[in-house]
């Protein structure tokens, strides 16, 4: 990203410098101070740190493996989150438990909408869903449920949306177990006991944060981001 935008200036200086007239067709970044402009989900009940005014440790490598889009297209995770910044919620469609996945999609539906007042984010930042649950979230169930994503006519100006599940059982564990994700089958077969978590990735595959219940506000999440985009000289 920064040897783009280097050689990006360098071409403009040039032309400047021979008199030309050249149109700049960068996207435009992020404008500084954007986290405060997404809502604040409801019982948070602290204001975020300014984004910049803190380091987010590199906590560990994010775990890889194959997955499915809503196409039915296996891909590799890492090459998935390698353009972006990405914020991973683990979900199963049928969770019923208020503040458990219904919680998680909700905020990312709120940074969704909310995404559309901020001109380039999403060059720089994407959503990913990742369902522990292969065996009813097939490809046609996340399809379904990112139908609404899928043909928002204003999807071009808002973050990326990446919703996924797993080929079968044992192509995810090694992703939960990568991450940390606790899930725990052994109970009710209907209900999926699970911890909340929401992760940080930065563009070179690193986790960077962990949220759990009572953290996963819209503009913590973005104070976050915000300040891995100064990090990177982006922001």
């Amino acid at each position: 990203m920064a040897l783009k935008t280097a050689l990006a200036a360098m071409a403009l200086a040039a032309a400047g410098a021979a008199g030309w007239v050249v149109l700049d067709t960068r996207p435009p970044s992020p404008p500084a101070g954007f986290a405060a402009r997404f809502p604040t989900a409801e019982g948070f009940e602290f204001d975020p740190p300014a984004p910049g005014s803190y380091d987010l440790l590199r906590i560990k490598p994010a775990p890889d493996g194959e997955l499915l889009d809503i196409h039915g297209n296996l891909s590799r995770l890492s090459d998935l989150m390698r353009d972006r910044i990405t914020l991973v919620s683990f979900v199963y469609l049928s969770c019923g438990d208020i503040g458990g996945c219904p919680l998680a999609m909700s905020v990312l539906f709120d940074i969704h909408e909310a995404s559309l007042g901020v001109p380039g984010l999403g060059d720089e930042v994407q959503l990913m869903t990742i369902s522990f649950d292969p065996e009813r979230d097939t490809v046609e169930a996340i399809g379904a449920f990112a139908y609404p994503i899928s043909i928002d006519r204003d999807a071009d100006r808002k973050l990326p949306w990446q919703v996924l599940t797993a080929p079968d059982q044992a192509a995810l564990q090694p992703i939960l177990d990568g991450f940390g994700q606790v899930v725990n089958r052994s109970g009710d077969q209907e209900t999926i006991n699970h911890v909340l978590r929401m992760y940080l990735v930065d563009r070179q595959g690193q986790i960077r944060n962990i949220y759990g219940l009572g953290l996963i506000d819209p503009r913590l999440l973005m104070s976050d981001v915000e300040t891995l985009l100064q990090e990177e000289g982006t922001g």
